[in-house]
């Protein structure tokens, strides 16, 4: 069994009360193909590096933004592929990537917002302190 990764990002225009049931469909393929879902982290709206545009049928969407997750699964290698082939048939998935990973998650969507709004906090107090002014000292010769 290896361990596999799976980044994605959902449609923007999925409803955020309907995210819950896009990442089952996702785990439910994992299932399927004899896998065991892991870990994972639920989708956040973000804002995109670009656009990016997927066609469902008729309709083609064009997206600025979109709700970025991941998962974590075991699997055997030789069904991967068969799990990216379902994958690719969930039409609310915008873009999905599956790597190799480790078995423990040591970086988190959720840990580097905290690490991002940590700096900002101290960078404002630093901004919004009084400067101090050191002692000047005579030098005497």
């Amino acid at each position: 069994m290896q361990i596999y990764e799976v980044g994605y990002l959902i449609l923007p225009s999925i409803p955020e009360e309907g995210l819950p049931a896009v990442v089952e469909k996702m785990k439910a393929v994992v299932t399927k193909a004899g896998g065991q879902n892991l870990d994972g982290e639920d989708p956040v709206k973000q804002d995109l590096a670009y656009t990016m545009s997927k066609t469902v049928g008729a309709s083609k969407y064009v997206a600025n933004e979109a709700y970025m997750g991941w998962m974590k699964c075991e699997l055997e290698p030789a069904v991967a592929p068969e799990v990216k082939a379902e994958l690719d048939k969930v039409e609310e998935l915008l873009r999905f990537l599956i790597v190799k990973a480790p078995r423990e998650s040591s970086f988190t969507f959720a840990k580097a917002r905290e690490a991002l709004l940590e700096k900002a906090r101290e960078e404002k107090a630093l901004a919004e302190a009084p400067e101090e002014i050191a002692p000047v000292e005579a030098v005497v010769e």
